[in-house]
Formats: C-alpha cells, structure tokens, sequence
C-alpha cells in the first residue's frame, strides 16, 4: 500500500535539476549550467552558475526553457487526468431526470439496502471511475474523497452511469461555482448575490447623478457639482472593476484528489493544529497551514480568509488584495455620495421659510422655528433623505470592514485566524508578521502563487478508451466475505459506517471535517 501511495501522491520537497555537461574544444568536460530549485518551507531559491566555456546562446535557451516550464498553465486535460492520479481509468456521465433524480453510492457493488448506500448524487454530473468488479457492472467512482460503487445503465429508460467519451470541463467541476461564457469565467456559490451588489451599485450611482446630483448648488461645501461627478464616476468604475476582479480571480482553491486512497501524511511540516496540515475528507487531500475547506464552495482555499457573499466568491490568498481595493474604492463612494445627500438637505433647510411653507401642520406652531424648517426640508425631498441615510448606513459598515481588513493586513493574520484566535495571548507564533511596513508591502507588491486550475474550462476533455477497464485492485484478490468486501472502499469515515446517507453536488455543501452531509 505504500507503494501505491507515493504513486499517486509524490510530492518531493527539493527538486535539483542539473543541465547537462559540456565540453571545450579539447574535448575535456566542463560544467555547464546548473540550476538548482529548493522548496523546502520558503521561496524559491534560484542558484545559476554559468560556464564560460559554455555560448552564451545555450545558456539562454537553457534559462528560456526552464522559465518555460515553470509558468506552464494547467490544461483542462491535464486538470482531470492528473499525473498524481493514476488510479483515474474513464469518466462516466449521471443525467439527473424525473424518472431517475438521483444516483446512489453503496459502499460494495450489488449492495442495494438502505445501510450500504455512502451517498446521492442529486444533480448531473461527470464522475471518474477507478475501476470495475468482477461482473462488469458496476464501478468504482468519487467525488473528492467521497467515493462509492454505481451501477453502469444497462438501457436508455433506466438510471445509471453512462461512460463518457468526451466531456465539456465545467460538467466534472464539483465545486459549488456557477460559470459563465461557456466556461470562460467562472463565479462562487454565491453568483446571485453578487448580481444583486451590482444592480446595486448600478442603480445607487444612477440615482445618484441623474435625480439628486443636479439639486446641489454652487458654491457647495469641499467639492463643485461637476467636481463630484467627475469623482463618483471614477470611484464607481473603480469599485465595478475591483468587484469583477475579486469575484471572478481564482482565490488559491486546492485541486481535490478523487481517489479511494488517502493521501500519506506529510512529512515536512506539522500536522493538526490550527497551524498544521489538516486532513480535508470532502477533498481527499492534506491542505497546507492557514487553508480551509469552504462550505459555500464547496473547495479547500490556499491562507483562507472569508466567503463573502456580495463577492460571491471566497477571498483567500490570490485575491485578498483586490476584496481589499474594493473596499477602499466602494468605502469612498458611499461616503461621498451620503455626504452630498446631507448637503442637499441642508441647501433646501437654509432657503426654507416657515411662513410660507403649507406643509407644517397647526399644531407645530409652538415648535421651535429651527425644527419647523428642518420637517419642511425633509417633507419636501422624503426619497433623498431615506436614500442619504441607507448610504450613511452602508458606509459606516463599509468603513468598519475596511479598518478591520487593515488591521489584520497590518498583523499579517486573517479573517478566519482572527476569529478562531489562533495568535490570541501569543499562543502561537506567526511567523508571517514581518512588521506593519512590510506585511502591507507583502500584501500588496509580493508575486501571486500561480493557480492550480485551468485559466477556464471551456475545453473538452477527450478519453483515451484505447486500453480496456481493469478490475478494481481489490476485486482481483476474488474476496468472498463482506468484511473482506468492505475494504474496496478505502475512504469510508465512521459517519458512513453507521449508515449515514452523504450528498454530492452543487446544493450539497461539503464539511470541513467530513463529519457531517446536507
């Protein structure tokens, strides 16, 4: 078994490449170019030591190719037929319909009692299989780390997996996430959501210019009329463009393995403890410290900040710094606007007479002439005042989370951290604090770690059916008892053991600790 766990999950810590070896004109050798990558719990190390004997020509293809293979993109192939996944043999298609709205899981193929299903899947989807048993009739399938046996349909009237010869990428994404343009941009759990903020926005600053702008008067309090236009509208495109950038860049999601196997322990770091390894049984891998596995996504997310909802996407490591832009940007906006809406208020109080206004009632004669003027004013533009005070309202909201974003940057931590108070009373140490200075120079001018997905899934994944399906390892040995049985499936937890009936698909959100199923 240990054998085929560093098959499937390899992942060396230090890579050494050395390039070859040269020879001068006398035909001795000499060293040529030697790149060395450490990756041990830092950043790369880069170590180039050039041979004079060596054209310069060589040296720089050699440096080209490297750099080459270094930002190499992850195709939408090699997404789903990874070579850390050998076990993958074929995909097979579910088709949710009325006659048949979900597809079960048994934990043993043939098993059809309630007590042997480890799952549903409720919605169409693509699957990979691992393997058939001995009948050929049923196989191997998972989801993450969530695996079971189906049963392969048997006629086009009857429920069942289809083999899949070729499927579009976003019909094997088992994420909670919500594409777009066929694929080409692809949104959180929380896609209406974030629609709703910009409708918002949209009509908020339409509002805004067209119907309580052109009531302000000049000479005004800081800004000219045409000055707080020209402003708004920057704010505006700058809040909009900051708000599509968060929500549609990948935040730092970790790839699941769908396999029957657990991954081994790593060995180069802690593990558990809020600053450890931790298992993820819904994604079948051991994320890195300060990850998390999102319930609304459904995917483990790379220094895990928050999920939010007006974003509709997670905010982690690759786009905390754009969430935070827009915050900056939104924040100025809603201050702005209020603050022009209070001004018109208060132009319209300072022209009010009392005398002449018919909307006081009689029995607000005795109330001070201040208070009468004030009613007046808010009488006669009721929907600008209701809109200046749900701006106010935004705005100071707005500005709290600001602050707050700004206060963890400052320490180096994060939502989740904070919350959980991993560093409270310094019982554990953060060994990302470099300072204030240069955790907000971190923030915001350090490289992005690349993505591990496809920069969209608009492809079509095409399967090679050119080598027949195997047995399932444990369907080779021919086992005769149940208990024998049971362990085709390596990835059972305790929950599904007892009999408990987990869901897959996008209106399932996945556990942080496998424990628990909706």
């Amino acid at each position: 078994m240990s054998t085929i766990y560093n098959t499937l999950f390899r992942s060396p810590s230090k890579q050494t490449r050395e390039n070859g070896v040269g020879k001068n004109t006398n035909g001795e050798k000499s060293t040529a170019n030697v790149t060395s990558i450490e990756k041990e719990n830092g950043p790369e190390h880069v170590v180039n030591v050039e041979d004079p004997l060596l054209p310069p020509q060589e040296t720089t293809s050699l440096l080209e190719n490297e750099n080459r293979e270094e930002k190499k993109l992850v195709t939408v192939q090699d997404f789903f037929f990874p070579a850390n996944n050998p076990t993958i043999q074929r995909y097979y298609r579910f088709t949710a319909s009325p006659t048949s709205p979900f597809a079960a899981l048994h934990k043993r193929p043939g098993s059809n009692d309630a007590g042997g299903v480890t799952g549903l899947l409720r919605r169409s989807a693509v699957l990979p299989s691992h393997g058939t048993d001995r009948s050929g009739e049923w196989i191997l399938v998972s989801v993450g780390g969530r695996s079971g046996w189906a049963r392969k349909r048997r006629t086009m009237t009857t429920g069942g997996f289809v083999m899949a010869r070729q499927f579009h990428g976003t019909e094997g994404w088992m994420g909670n996430h919500i594409f777009l343009l066929n694929g080409r941009i692809m949104l959180g759990s929380d896609a209406p959501l974030f629609m709703f903020t910009n409708a918002l926005l949209i009509t908020g600053v339409g509002l805004y210019c067209f119907l309580f702008l052109p009531k302000l008067e000049d000479p005004s309090w800081l800004l000219t009329s045409q000055q707080n236009l020209i402003i708004t509208l920057i704010l505006f495109v700058f809040s909009m463009a900051t708000l599509w950038v968060s929500a549609t860049t990948d935040p730092g999601i970790l790839p699941a393995v769908s396999s029957p196997i657990k991954p081994p322990v790593p060995t180069d770091g802690v593990v558990g403890g809020p600053l450890g390894y931790r298992y993820c049984s819904t994604c079948n891998i051991f994320r890195p410290p300060r990850s998390k596995h999102c319930n609304s996504c459904n995917v483990c997310v790379s220094k895990f900040d928050h999920h939010c909802p007006w974003v509709g996407n997670c905010i982690g490591e690759r786009n905390h710094h754009y969430f935070f832009m827009f915050l900056t940007a939104v924040s100025a906006l809603t201050i702005i606007t209020s603050i022009t809406c209070f001004q018109i208020l208060f132009q319209a109080y300072s022209k009010t007479i009392v005398s002449s206004t018919p909307l006081l009632p009689s029995r607000m004669e005795e109330v001070p002439d201040c208070a009468q003027r004030l009613w007046a004013s808010v009488g006669s533009m009721p929907v600008l005042v209701l809109f200046g005070c749900f701006l106010l309202l935004c705005a100071w909201s707005l500005v709290s989370l600001l602050l707050f974003h700004g206060m963890i940057i400052s320490v180096a931590q994060t939502t989740n951290e904070r919350v959980r108070n991993v560093y409270q009373y310094g019982r554990n140490e953060n060994v990302d604090d470099h300072g204030c200075c240069q955790n907000w120079k971190d923030a915001f001018c350090r490289q992005r770690p690349r993505s591990m997905l496809p920069s969209d899934f608009t492809d079509i994944v095409v399967c090679d059916h050119s080598h027949p399906e195997t047995l399932w390892k444990n369907e080779v040995r021919q086992l005769g008892t149940d208990s024998e049985e049971q362990r085709t499936i390596q990835r059972v937890d305790g929950e599904q053991e007892n009999g408990v009936v987990g869901t897959y698909g996008s209106q399932i959100h996945g556990s942080d600790n496998g424990e628990t199923f909706r």
